[in-house]
């Protein structure tokens, strides 16, 4: 079955909410440069009230290695999201202790030999926040031909990038391992809907 993360909670009851309505998956992003950011000390408190079977991800962008294993320590986090430009031996070293995904962009094609010199746990497909701020969100019908391509070779592919409850229907149609989403389960920025998101779940993971 498809698996699901809301990213981008800055907050419990959305977490909760997440959690409750079937989600995998929550994130947190720890860049300064997302409207989204949330502090260690805030995430530390959800955190520490999600169950055991809630895969808790930490999203960074071009942090210094030291810091973010530091954090991603404290917190106990599962997985580490790299959506800068990190290198692969920076991604490799934390693959003795967390499940790493690497961020990969339309304008790192071609994809095939991006994404063959790194050794992590799965990558996920987003347009750049520079982009998505001029309101190109979502990823090129044409892109999502490569992707599926990748799909097929039995890449490990997380989707995201403008999805919202319509449009889960057709992307999970190219069976990718995963979908991210936080805009489009949001009634504002970092604050998440109940309705939304709890449709945006169910039509991401009902056959």
């Amino acid at each position: 079955m498809l698996k699901v993360k809301i990213c981008g909670i800055t907050n419990l009851k959305d977490a909760f909410l997440a959690s409750y309505y079937g989600a995998d998956a929550v994130g947190f992003i720890f860049s300064k440069k997302s409207p989204r950011y949330i502090t260690i000390k805030t995430a530390k408190k959800i955190i520490s009230q999600l169950g055991p079977f809630v895969v808790k991800a930490g999203v960074f962008l071009d942090e210094r290695r030291e810091k973010v294993f530091d954090i991603a320590s404290y917190l106990k986090l599962d997985t580490l999201q790299f959506h800068g430009q990190e290198i692969p031996s920076y991604c490799r070293f934390f693959r003795p202790r967390f499940k790493v995904i690497k961020a990969i962009f339309p304008q790192d094609k071609p994809f095939i030999k991006k994404i063959s010199l790194y050794d992590v746990d799965a990558f996920l497909f987003d347009v750049k926040y520079e982009e998505k701020i001029r309101n190109k969100s979502k990823l090129s019908n044409s892109i999502l031909k490569e992707i599926a391509v990748l799909i097929k070779k039995k890449k490990k592919v997380i989707i995201s990038g403008g999805l919202n409850a319509a449009n889960i229907v057709n992307i999970k149609k190219l069976k990718p391992y995963a979908v991210d989403v936080a805009r489009g389960v949001e009634k504002s920025i970092g604050r998440k809907d109940e309705r939304l998101m709890k449709l945006f779940i169910k039509n991401a993971k009902q056959e």
